[in-house]
């Protein structure tokens, strides 16, 4: 048996070690042999070897600059880091030079769908429908990608056609339950996920949802029944224990949902969806004190009024570009599915390599993440959860809000991000005469479905054109209602530590 086959043997068998040195192997003797390329760099990526995953796959590209299967590995592997550009790239380059493959399209898709391009992923998604209509995942996101870009009818359509090719299947029946959730049809939802779980009842997610669906229609006790069921069957999602806990502490059980953040932190340092819901158990069950501390609202929750990125004369001039790209981006989309934003637009992500408006604005938020990190640091919060996904490289989400008069963002956080800000770019010049806190950001206050008996911790920050303000992403926030004349346009960000 050659080398090749020895090592494709071992990494089927999961001794990823042994077949590495087999790969390396072969490469020693033939540095272009395209099948070990290939393959080690899959390995590499599965040992989270991402800098040799990257090196190995791009040199097959060069090899293989046609062929799409290089083109979607190297794009997994930029996804593992949290390099969504460079994946979106990767496979753009392929199917551009017109070699796409329906897994091409369909990561792509997902891709886009992530970064809140609806559109143009539905149209990703359509296209690799035609070469596979019966590949149930990629009409499923499809569906979901219509949903979230405002097209309900059209997003059931798709469901209901895949269930009359194949009736009953418990991915399909899942992906309705959610798209019909994020409809707020929550009694029909319910129907379809508890149908779902009866065929396929170790499907997390779905029971995410249904306890989700309940909780909605008030059923609480139903909801726990099956975020119980969640956490049994997959005890690292973050997702079920917060909601769980949270579930925990409207039924009155808050010491039971301390319990339960705090145990998954012990394993979990920082993860923002249950850090949040702890924030809140500790409040809760009378440590204010020490949910204040975490919490960090005057600590932690940092104002930069600062001069302009260079090449710009002054900070209006900075901003009126930044208002002409943000109104004129083709992903702009009115009060957005799944979103916070409510009597407004937002964009999808804006790539900083895509125009030097965003370039620039991607330097500004570098700089004062650097400053307000070394600030925290010398603050003595080294050991702050904040700092429990600290990194000296990140990337960069970034996407425009435009909210027209009575328009607001809902509360929420960013479980995505390490840290999250927004810049003021406009603001109607009447927003503030009757009401100094009117389009304020306020921190603090959670969600509605959120359920806790404390008072909140408040704190709010009063919005001025050029100010950026920066904080925790699992720290909840709201933009207060306002009337005025005239568009209110921000930009939002997460910081995102890479995971190379």
């Amino acid at each position: 048996m050659d080398w090749l086959q020895q090592a494709m043997t071992l990494h089927q068998q999961g001794r990823l070690d042994r077949a590495d040195e087999l790969y390396a192997q072969v490469l020693d003797t033939e540095q272009d042999n395209r099948q070990a390329l290939r393959l080690r760099g899959i390995l590499a990526r599965q040992r989270v070897d991402f800098d040799l995953s990257i090196q190995l796959l791009q040199r097959l590209g060069q090899l293989a600059p046609q062929n799409p299967v290089s083109a979607n590995e190297l794009a997994l592997t930029y996804l593992a880091t949290g390099e969504l550009y460079a994946a979106e790239l990767a496979l753009r380059e392929v199917i551009q030079a017109g070699h796409a493959s329906c897994q091409a399209l369909a990561n792509l898709g997902a891709i886009l769908q992530r970064r809140g391009h609806l559109d143009e992923a539905a149209t990703q998604y359509a296209a690799c429908l035609e070469f596979d209509p019966d590949d149930l995942e990629v009409r499923c996101n499809y569906a979901n990608a219509l949903m979230e870009a405002g097209h309900g009818d059209q997003a059931l359509s798709e469901i209901d056609a895949a269930l009359l090719r194949t009736p009953g299947h418990p991915l399909i029946l899942a992906n309705k339950g959610a798209v019909l959730c994020g409809l707020d049809e929550f009694a029909a939802a319910i129907e379809v996920l508890e149908a779902s779980i009866d065929v396929a009842p170790f499907d997390d997610m779905a029971l995410i949802n249904l306890a989700y669906a309940r909780r909605r229609c008030g059923d609480a006790a139903g909801a726990a029944d099956a975020l119980q069921v969640a956490v049994r069957v997959n005890p690292a999602n973050a997702r079920a224990v917060a909601d769980l806990a949270n579930t925990e502490m409207q039924l009155g059980y808050s010491a039971s949902a301390l319990q339960r953040c705090t145990d998954f932190l012990a394993k979990y340092p920082g993860e923002r969806l249950v850090l949040t819901a702890y924030i809140y158990a500790l409040a809760d069950t009378g440590q204010c004190d020490k949910s204040a501390a975490i919490q960090g609202l005057e600590e932690l929750v940092t104002i930069f009024d600062g001069a302009p990125p260079d090449g710009y004369a002054d900070i209006e001039s900075f901003n009126r570009c930044l208002a002409d790209y943000v109104v004129a981006h083709p992903s702009l989309i009115t009060n957005p599915a799944r979103k916070s934003t409510t009597g407004g637009m937002q964009t999808g992500e804006l790539n900083p390599a895509e125009d030097r408006i965003i370039e620039a604005f991607a330097e500004l938020i570098n700089a004062a993440v650097h400053d307000a990190v070394e600030s925290w640091r010398r603050q003595g919060f080294n050991d702050h959860p904040v700092m429990a996904y600290a990194a000296d490289h990140w990337t960069l989400r970034i996407w425009g809000t435009m909210l027209g008069s009575g328009g607001h963002q809902s509360p929420h956080t960013h479980p995505l991000g390490w840290l999250s800000g927004v810049y003021y770019v406009q603001l109607p010049d009447d927003m503030q005469v009757d009401e100094p806190r009117a389009g304020a950001l306020e921190f603090g206050r959670p969600a509605a479905q959120f359920y806790f008996s404390a008072d909140p911790k408040l704190r709010c920050i009063v919005p001025a054109e050029g100010r950026l303000v920066l904080f925790p992403s699992y720290c909840y926030h709201r933009t207060l209602d306002f009337v005025a004349e005239g568009k209110r346009i921000s930009i939002a960000f997460d910081v995102v530590p890479l995971s190379r």
